[in-house]
This record gives C-alpha cells, structure tokens and sequence, in this order.
C-alpha cells in the first residue's frame, strides 16, 4: 500500500515544484547529516513538511519512523497541519513533538524504567514559588544569598535562572565551583589578572600605584559578585529534594530522566534509536546542552546518521532559556554534514 495516497502526491508534487534551488537541494539530500542555514521568512516550515513527504515517496520509511523535534506546541500543530496537505492522516504516524513532549512520551512508554517518578507531578508556577520560598528559609545565618534587609526572597529570581540553565547544561555544583576557582586564582595574581589600574594614584590604604599596576581591589569585587553564584549553584540538590518530597517535578527535569536512562539501559535507548530513522531538528540554533545530548545519543547507533536540522546562526529566539549558542558549531564538528544556505526570504 502507499505510503501517501495519490490524491496528497499531487499536492506535494506542486508544493516542492514552488521550492527554489537550495530548498530542493535540502528537501532531496535525504540521507547522512544536512546542516540547513535558515533565516526568518524563508519556508523552513514548508521545507521541512515537504521534505517529511519526500522521504516516504523514496525510501522505505514508515511515518513512524520519522521524528521531528520543535520548540513550541503552536509549531508543532503548525508543522501537523502543514503536513497533513501533503500525506492526509498519515501525518498523525509521524512524531512531531517538543523536547519536553517527546521525553515525556518516553517516560509513558517505560514505566518499568521510570516506575520511581510516576507520582510525580509537573510543578505549577505557584507551588515553584514556594518551594524556593522554601530553600531560602533553609539557609544559615552566614549563608551568602541570606539577606536581613528589605526583601528576604529577593533572590528567587537568581537562584531559578542558575537552576535552569545547569539542568538545561548539566552544570554540577563542582563544575561551576572548580571555573570559579580557576578565576579566582587567575583575578588575584598580579602578573595574569585582568584587573588593572587605569592610571596612576594613591590608593584607599595610602599605597602609590602606576597606571597598569594590579589592582586588587577591582579583583576582590569581581570575585565577590561570583561568590553568590557558587553559593546559589550548591543549593540545587536542596531544591530537588523539596521537589521531590512535594512530588513534583520541571520540564528540565524529563530531559534529564530521560538521558540518564538511556544511559543506563542500552535497550531502552536501542528502542528509539530503532524507531526513528530520520530525525529533523526546527530551530536547532535554539538547542540547550541536555537536548543536544539527547539528540545526540538517539543518533548514536549510525555512522552517519539520517539527522536533519535548520537553523539560523544569526538568531536565537531561545536565548533566555539557556540557549546553547555552539549548538550549530558542535553538530558541524560532530557529523560535518552537508551545507545548504536558504537566502531568499519570501516574506
């Protein structure tokens, strides 16, 4: 049976004849790693549903065989319906998911391997808000981020956005401790620091110093500012375990779950690995540390994987959310796949 009825084959067919030259070269390199560079208004939903189609009418693909990866719910539908003119119900076979979805169907599909965090709960803005509320009041007298004056929970805002972006980037509370370190080290010694005179004086102490000389006390302030970090960054443990005991749990978290048992289980991972023949990546400029590992372990398995991805290095829309802005240089490292530009903007 075909795959794409013959009543969506023409209109498919008509769609990829309005292509322009780099977009069917993008559409008709179906195999091994493309790279596609795509800036706004130049048919990235188009290309990808078009090429969705193409990859059923020339190889021996199933629609579940195919997932596509988005950042948004409203792309996704976007993306489905694009999809639907051109293979009609068959474009419901096919897995067009966000990062957060797509883990969260894994973790559905495996109980047995995720039978520990059944209970939980996604966390509401307002439980969130609490649970830090909560950690601040765990904090000693001497802790750094404890504060007597004015607001008490003034920083909620810091200790959310560290606690994003390690899980987004796998950050460890050693990790950021063993960097802040080497700056320390760096900032406090006269003959590397980066913090210097700008000209000649006499200090605070009544000590002459020449323009260019080390100024320690520019040092001290820096590392001071960092301290908070580091201390806000040991706190992430203490913050899933009041997760935990409310039973609840953040997106960043099922992407975690997710690679850590794909880690762990070579079966599981083999399983999707198996599923998805060809992978297509939206927006892939917009790709965190930890969905890149996913993506990359569920490529793992092929020499040359079948991996498909657009984006556009001038741009992140994500970049408030941990964005990873190496992502594109890191997959051209990894895979050094095929080049397409997409330079000729329709809107």
């Amino acid at each position: 049976m075909n795959k794409i009825k013959q009543e969506y084959q023409a209109s498919w067919q008509k769609a990829y004849e309005n292509l322009n030259q780099q977009q069917r070269l993008a559409v008709d390199t179906i195999e091994g790693p493309v790279m596609t560079v795509a800036g706004p208004g130049t048919g990235k939903t188009q290309l990808l549903t078009v090429r969705i189609g193409n990859i059923l009418l020339k190889t021996d693909a199933q629609p579940h065989n195919i997932l596509c990866l988005t950042y948004t719910d409203a792309g996704v539908i976007a993306m489905r319906q694009r999809l639907s003119t051109f293979i009609g119900a068959e474009a419901y076979n096919v897995n067009i998911s966000t990062f957060h979805s797509f883990c969260s169907n894994v973790i559905r599909e495996n109980l047995q391997y995720f039978g520990d965090l059944r209970a939980l709960q996604l966390v509401s803005d307002v439980e969130e808000a609490e649970v830090f509320r909560d950690l601040i009041d765990t904090f000693d007298d001497d802790h750094p981020l404890k504060r007597y004056k004015s607001d008490e929970y003034y920083e909620v805002r810091r200790l959310k956005k560290l606690f994003t972006n390690m899980k987004q980037e796998k950050w460890t509370y050693e990790s950021i401790k063993e960097a802040f370190d080497k700056f320390a080290a760096v900032a406090l010694d006269p003959d590397s620091s980066p913090y210097i005179w700008g000209k000649s004086g006499v200090d605070k102490e009544g000590n002459k110093y020449k323009k260019g000389d080390f100024n320690k006390y520019k040092a001290e302030e820096n590392i001071e500012k960092l301290i908070k970090g580091v201390a806000a960054a040991k706190e992430l443990d203490q913050y899933n375990k009041l997760m935990l005991a409310r039973e609840r749990y953040d997106y960043h978290d099922m992407i975690l779950w997710v690679i850590d048992k794909f880690n762990k289980h070579d079966e599981l991972l083999g399983k999707y690995q198996e599923r998805y023949q060809y992978i297509l990546v939206d927006e892939y400029q917009d790709t965190n540390g930890s969905q890149n590992e996913l993506l990359f372990k569920l490529a793992e398995y092929w020499d040359d994987p079948n991996l498909f991805i657009v984006g556009d290095d001038d741009q992140s829309i994500f970049r408030f959310q941990g964005a990873n802005m190496d992502s594109i240089i890191d997959f051209k490292k990894k895979y050094d796949p095929v080049e397409i530009v997409l330079n000729e903007n329709y809107r």
